[in-house]
């Protein structure tokens, strides 16, 4: 649940910052799994890691996170996470879909998007009777530290309030200023933000590779993503994420109730239940 100082906070920024959630022995084993996918050398379209993106030479993004090896399972609902989640998006809350994103010195920008305006289905953000309704709801982990001068993500504090469209100008890098704020973290940490924040990512500037994984969930009764592929190879079962996915049989209840598919009759609370 959250405080009243991060409810604050979440309201008035868009975001918030939660210091060490993840455990160094998770830490661990989330960085030599991603040694051994070695991702830098995965081609477009090929199984495994058939949601892959890259921005130059020297940022990628592959997923979907609920297919990779289990300790990426297991932080789907991650025990610090959960009641961030249901005071966010309500207590019947989904996972939506995920990706690993790794940059490399010299990765690009990636420009400013989200925001309140242009209004998009399934990022809104809103406020009523002292509950937060979001839809498209990011949890980002970082898997390496990211100093005051590394780059990374960055985003516009407030801006899933505004009444006006982000400027192109702000929106390309080509002016920045006070508006724009990095944000900086540990290894471990997490921040969460809305999708109607408008958000982006500066160029990485650190020796050290960027590793950082995006997990998504909206209410229970939307999904944002309905389909994974995008090769026209569809799984037999569907698109939505699924316990059925993983070739292993490990997914908890609670785990379960997460990647539940999207509806709403006689939806069950996703936390609360044995």
């Amino acid at each position: 649940m959250l405080t009243d100082a991060e409810r604050y906070l979440f309201d008035l920024q868009g975001y918030l910052l939660i210091e060490d959630v993840l455990k160094p022995d998770e830490l661990a084993d989330l960085n030599r799994v991603l040694d051994e996918y070695d991702l830098w050398n995965e081609p477009s379209g090929q199984d495994g890691f058939f949601d892959f993106w890259r921005n130059g030479d020297c940022q990628i993004a592959a997923g979907p996170l609920h297919r990779f090896a289990r300790p990426f399972r297991n932080i789907v609902g991650h025990a610090r996470i959960v009641p961030y989640l249901a005071d966010l998006l309500g207590n019947q809350f989904r996972y939506d879909h995920g990706q690993a994103m790794l940059m490399r010195t010299g990765g690009g920008p990636f420009h400013l998007h989200g925001g309140a305006v242009p209004w998009e289905p399934g990022m809104r953000f809103q406020v009523a009777g002292g509950q937060f309704h979001c839809e498209l709801l990011v949890v980002q982990y970082a898997l390496c530290d990211v100093g005051a001068e590394d780059g990374g993500l960055c985003v516009v504090p407030g801006s899933h309030k505004s009444n006006f469209a982000c400027p192109e100008s702000f929106a390309a890098f080509e002016k920045t200023g006070p508006w724009l704020k990095h944000i900086p973290q540990q290894a471990g940490s997490v921040v969460i933000f809305t999708e109607a924040l408008a958000h982006g990512t500066l160029p990485w500037t650190a020796d050290h590779e960027r590793r950082a994984l995006f997990y998504r969930y909206t209410p229970g009764h939307m999904a944002f993503v309905g389909r994974y592929r995008e090769d026209g190879c569809e799984m037999a079962d569907g698109g939505y994420p699924q316990p059925a996915h993983s070739a292993e049989g490990d997914w908890s209840r609670q785990e379960r109730r997460i990647l539940e598919a999207p509806y709403i009759w006689k939806r069950a609370d996703t936390i609360g239940q044995e």
